[in-house]
C-alpha cells in the first residue's frame, strides 16, 4: 500500500448515512444499555472486516506497553475493545447534541485556571491544541453553553460528510467549522479579526497535512514520526497564546482537562523552525503521557509512524 494511501485523510468513512441517522435515533429513544449492545454489535462488524485498522491499533497498544509498563490494557481483546471505544464516543456525541449529556456529566480539571481567560469575553482569544485522543465533541458541544463564548473548530472534514450532517441533524447547529484547506491570506485576516473580538480557536495536532507539508519530526512512543506545523504556525502568524485541551472518559465521566501551553511566540524568523519543534515534542509527550492513562481512546485507526 502507498503512503498516499495510508494518509489518515484517504480512509473514507464507512459509517453509512442510514446506520448514523438509526443511531441518532436510538441514543434519542432507546435505554442506555440497548444502545451500549448494538454498539457493540455494530463494532463486531467493523474490527471483523477493518484488517488494516486492526493491524495499526495493534500496533500503538504494543508500543504504548513497552513505553508505559504500567499502563492498564485489556488482557483479551484488547484491539476489538478499542473499536468498542470508539462507537461508545459517537453514540456520546449524539448524546451530547441532543441534551443527554449535560454539565453534570463532566469533570473540570484546571490547574491552570484557563477557564479564566475564557470568561474574560473582551480579552484576546487563544487557541486549543486538540486530538484524537479521547472525545473532544464533548467540549465542543459543553462549552457553546457558556454566553457569549465563542469557539471555531478548523477541520478537515469532507472525509466525513455523512457524519457531520449527521450530527447537525441531532442539533450540533451552532459549530463554526472552519476548513482548514482554506486558509488564504484572506482567511488568516479574518481569523485574526476572531481572536481579536475575542473568539477562540480550536486546532488537532496529532494528524499530518492533507498534503503532506509543514511537518516536524517528533519522538512518539518509541519511534519517530511526524506532526503537523499547522498550530504552531498559526500561533506565530496570529501571535496568539496556545492551551492543551483533552476530553477524556474516566470511571463513566468525562474530563475536561485543560492546560496553559505557550504563550503567544516571539522567536525570530530563523529560530522558528527550532522553537517549532521544541513545541511539537512537547506535545507529543503530554498526549503520549495522556493516552496511558486511557489507552482505548486512542482514535487514529491508521499508520501513524508511516
Amino acid at each position: 500500500m502507498s503512503l498516499n494511501a495510508e494518509h489518515w485523510a484517504n480512509q473514507h468513512e464507512r459509517g453509512h448515512a442510514i446506520f448514523l441517522r438509526l443511531t441518532a435515533l436510538m441514543v434519542r429513544y432507546c435505554p442506555v444499555w440497548l444502545v451500549r449492545v448494538c454498539t457493540a454489535v455494530v463494532c463486531a462488524y467493523f474490527y471483523a472486516t477493518s484488517a488494516v485498522s486492526r493491524r495499526h491499533i495493534r500496533e500503538y497498544q504494543t508500543r504504548l506497553k513497552q513505553t508505559f509498563p504500567d499502563c492498564r490494557l485489556p488482557e483479551k481483546m484488547a484491539v476489538y475493545q478499542q473499536f468498542a471505544a470508539f462507537g461508545e464516543a459517537i453514540a456520546d456525541r449524539f448524546a451530547v447534541w441532543q441534551g443527554k449529556l449535560t454539565y453534570a456529566d463532566l469533570v473540570l480539571d484546571d490547574c491552570d485556571n484557563v477557564y479564566a481567560d475564557i470568561r474574560q469575553h473582551n480579552a484576546r482569544g487563544q487557541i486549543f491544541i486538540c486530538s484524537h485522543l479521547g472525545n473532544v465533541e464533548i467540549c465542543r458541544a459543553l462549552v457553546s453553553h457558556h454566553i457569549g463564548f465563542k469557539m471555531n473548530v478548523l477541520v478537515h472534514s469532507q472525509h466525513a460528510q455523512a457524519f457531520n450532517q449527521a450530527l447537525k441533524n441531532a442539533g450540533a447547529n451552532d459549530i463554526n467549522l472552519i476548513q482548514v484547506n482554506d486558509l488564504d491570506a484572506a482567511k488568516m485576516l479574518e481569523l485574526a479579526n476572531r481572536l481579536d473580538a475575542g473568539e477562540w480557536l480550536a486546532i488537532a495536532a496529532d494528524r499530518i497535512p492533507i498534503r503532506g507539508e509543514k511537518t516536524v519530526a517528533v519522538q512518539f512512543l518509541g519511534k519517530t514520526t511526524q506532526l503537523p506545523q499547522g498550530v504552531w504556525l498559526l500561533a506565530y502568524l496570529l501571535r496568539a497564546k496556545t492551551n492543551t485541551l483533552f476530553v477524556l472518559k474516566k470511571s463513566g465521566k468525562y474530563h475536561l482537562i485543560l492546560r496553559r501551553f505557550a504563550d503567544a511566540p516571539n522567536a525570530k524568523r530563523h529560530e522558528r523552525n527550532a522553537k517549532i519543534a521544541q513545541y511539537a515534542q512537547r506535545y507529543a509527550d503530554e498526549l503520549a503521557q495522556r493516552a496511558a492513562q486511557v489507552p482505548l481512546q486512542w482514535f487514529n485507526f491508521y499508520n501513524f509512524w508511516r
